[in-house]
Order: structure tokens, then C-alpha cells, then sequence
């Protein structure tokens, strides 16, 4: 999937300067103001140069994916999740993933606990909420979560981010099979269970799409060959928390840091997805992903950029 995000970024500025319906500034002029393909290197090369420790309460399914992913661009993965460990691996962490997959009562408990002490310690959070239109159990137990105080980045798919908004199962597993008109705006619900969204909605799919505060930003790409690689959607979620911790220590953004590192995110992924495109062989194109990640920090990842922004 090759994303175009710069042209995104320019179109949907001119939408809102003639008055239409999408959410960025009316006064962009210069698109790459926002962020420039050297500014999201730099946060890869950060998060290589500075070891960002991640913890992230996992599931078994893709724990091993998103630990080597982590540790591909230079992070160190942590994968706790005793619930009486919780505030020591907070306070040691830069930044706490919650993977909701595998929902059960311990991980629930632990992920209350996570969002208390990060919240507490104000360090970076992301949630996935895997599946959360599966059923009943796991939607309920989300809507519990996300109605205590916390702040962050709410990384999920069409289908989750649905049921999130409209409080209803789409009983899709734990993929995105339909088209789903989704909410243009964090501070929207049709959930009871939820006003309004205490972070940045960062919703992957054939279009990526950026919800915050009242503005929406969309990350287009192409289609290309579906690889169904178990635990991209949950490797997309603990790459944003790396890119969330390097962000975190930087002042220099036009746009939120959250955004940011939806953002980086977004266009990191597209990049390893571009390059084991043409890979044959389920086990070949997995190794490749892994290998591309590692490259997030390099100078080929930047030409990749500025040849998208041209």
C-alpha cells in the first residue's frame, strides 16, 4: 500500500480554504509546514538513537511481531502483563501500548492499571482495541476503559473504530470487511457509553484517517497485492508507540504530537508494505517486512518520502 500523504494534506487544505467540510487549518499554505520528510526520519532515527524502551500488554497471536518490529527500528519491546507490575514497568517505560486481543479479566485489569499509571506519569498511550465489535464481552469492556481519564492515541480499524463510535458489534472478527462510514470527528459520538474521545482516533485501512479534536486528516494510498500478514494491524499499534515516545521529547511540530506520530506511523508502514510487495511466499514476504522496518532510519526511507511529496 503506497501512501501519498503530502498530497492528501494539500487537497483536503484547499477544501477547507473554499469552506468544505474536512477539519485542517484554513490558513495552510505551504503543506509541507506540517511535516516534512526529514522531521519523519528524524523520529526513527530518534527512537534507534535513544532505545525507547515500549512496553506493551500484548496477545500471543502477535506478541513476537511486535516485539521484533520494535526491536527492527531500534526499540526496546517489553511485553508485561501482571497486573502487580503495572506502575513499576510505567515508570520505567517511555511509552505503553495495550493490545485488547485475547481479552480476558487479568488483561483487563492490567490495562485499567496501565492507563491509570501512565495517565499519572503522562507518558505516552496507545490502545488497540482488537476486535472490539466481536462481541459483547469486548465492547463493553472497552467502553469501561475508555470512560476513565486518559490520554492518547485510539489506533484501530474501520470496523473497531465503528463500534466505538456507535456503540454497536459489527461482528467482523477482529478485520474491517465493509465500508463504514465513520464520525468526521473526535468530539462526536453515537456511543452512550462515550462522548468524546479523550486523544486522536489513528483508523487504518484502505484510506488512513486521523480524527482530533475537530479536525480529520486522510492518508490515501493505492492498492496493491493483499498480503494477510497475522499481526500487521497489531505491529501498525506498537510502531505508533514508539513513534509517540520519540515525538514526546520534541517541541518543533505544527501539529499535535499525536498526530505526528499517527503520521509517521502511517507512511513507515506504507513503506515496508510497498517493498515486500512482489515477495512470494507468506514466510519470505514476513521476514521482509522486518527487515524494511529496519530501514525507517536510513536515507532510503527519506528519498522514498521526498519522491512521494514531488
Amino acid at each position: 500500500m503506497t501512501y501519498y500523504i503530502i498530497e492528501n494534506i494539500v487537497k483536503y487544505a484547499k477544501i477547507a480554504r473554499k469552506g468544505g467540510t474536512m477539519y485542517l487549518e484554513h490558513n495552510i499554505k505551504n503543506p509541507l509546514s506540517l511535516i516534512t520528510p526529514e522531521q519523519i526520519v528524524e523520529i526513527f532515527q530518534n527512537i534507534r538513537r535513544y532505545q525507547d524502551l515500549i512496553h506493551m500488554i500484548p496477545n500471543t497471536v502477535s506478541a513476537s511481531l511486535c516485539a521484533d518490529g520494535l526491536a527492527a527500528i531500534g526499540a526496546r519491546p517489553l511485553m508485561a502483563v501482571a497486573a502487580e507490575e503495572m506502575e513499576e514497568i510505567a515508570e520505567q517505560a517511555n511509552a505503553c501500548v495495550i493490545n485488547l486481543g485475547q481479552l480476558n479479566q487479568d488483561k483487563i485489569l492490567a490495562a485499567k492499571l496501565a492507563i491509570k499509571h501512565n495517565k499519572k506519569l503522562n507518558k505516552p498511550l496507545v490502545i488497540d482495541p482488537v476486535g472490539c465489535g466481536a462481541s459483547s464481552f469486548r465492547l463493553q469492556a472497552l467502553q469501561e476503559l475508555l470512560s476513565t481519564p486518559w490520554q492518547g492515541i485510539l489506533k484501530g480499524n474501520y470496523s473497531e473504530i465503528y463500534s466505538i463510535q456507535y456503540g454497536q458489534l459489527t461482528k467482523e472478527g477482529v478485520d474491517s470487511l465493509k465500508n463504514r462510514q465513520i464520525l468526521k470527528s473526535a468530539q462526536l459520538s453515537h456511543n452512550i457509553y462515550l462522548d468524546i474521545l479523550q486523544g486522536t482516533y489513528f483508523i487504518t485501512g484502505e484510506t488512513d484517517c486521523i480524527l482530533w479534536e475537530d479536525k480529520k486528516l486522510e492518508i490515501s494510498h493505492k492498492k496493491m497485492r493483499n498480503i494477510n500478514l497475522v499481526g500487521s494491524g497489531c505491529l501498525t499499534g506498537a510502531i505508533t508507540g514508539a513513534c509517540y515516545s520519540a515525538v514526546s521529547r520534541e517541541k518543533n511540530y505544527s501539529l499535535p504530537k499525536q498526530v505526528v506520530a499517527a503520521i509517521a506511523t502511517s507512511v513507515g508502514m506504507a513503506f515496508a508494505l510497498e517493498y515486500i510487495e512482489g515477495k512470494k511466499g507468506y514466510g519470505t514476504a514476513k521476514i521482509a517486512l522486518l527487515d524494511t522496518l529496519g530501514k525507517l532510519s536510513e536515507e532510503v526511507f527519506l528519498e522514498w518520502l521526498k519522491e512521494r511529496v514531488k
